[in-house]
């Protein structure tokens, strides 16, 4: 039986559609458009004023710790000791008003370009992301909230559980179509929608 990626070139992403078990997909992959996307690092001894400053002037659940802090359409997630990504789907100009708000306190640098992100629903993702992530993903540890840099299936990835039925993967664009062959490799035998593709 011929796997449906086996003419399909490896750098050339998968086009949308059902893959794996037919019927009712077990996972849902949709790529998320419009998104700004910025790092901010904090300037070596500035860490714990910039996190004051941003739960002040963002929300009070910014964190120096590997947590998503939602404030309105933007999301902070720590990836590392004073070290965050923020993603936006309301500000375009994500990364100047971070720069503004941070002032002295932080290097900031737009990243719109350099990623995409995914969003996953479905009852077996976890079950999908643990067959190449190296850490522990079971629902009751990775709490809503949760976010993690780390690798998937060799690849370098942010990835953090929005709610309880949302997970969401950043990954560089130029491994888009990698990261789309171990979507549907893994999630196969769950069946899997993969969406917004063209």
């Amino acid at each position: 039986m011929t796997h449906p990626l086996d003419s399909l070139p490896f750098d050339r992403v998968a086009p949308a559609g059902p893959y794996g078990l037919p019927g009712a997909a077990g996972v849902t992959a949709t790529r998320v458009e419009g998104l700004a996307v910025a790092t901010l690092t904090a300037r070596k001894g500035a860490g714990t004023a910039l996190v004051e400053k941003f739960r002040q002037d963002f929300t009070p659940a910014f964190t120096d710790a590997p947590r998503a802090a939602a404030a309105g359409g933007t999301v902070f997630i720590g990836t590392g000791p004073a070290r965050w990504l923020a993603l936006s789907d309301t500000d375009a100009g994500l990364a100047a008003t971070l720069k503004n708000a941070a002032g002295p306190l932080a290097a900031v640098t737009g990243q719109s370009d350099a990623f995409i992100v995914f969003e996953l629903t479905g009852a077996r993702v976890p079950d999908t992301l643990a067959k190449g992530a190296l850490i522990d993903l079971d629902p009751a540890v990775f709490t809503p909230g949760t976010a993690a840099t780390t690798v998937i299936a060799h690849l370098g990835v942010t990835l953090w559980r929005q709610d309880e039925a949302n997970w969401r993967v950043l990954v560089g664009r130029s491994h888009e179509a990698a990261f789309c062959r171990f979507l549907i490799a893994s999630a196969a035998e769950y069946g899997i929608e993969l969406d917004g593709r063209g």
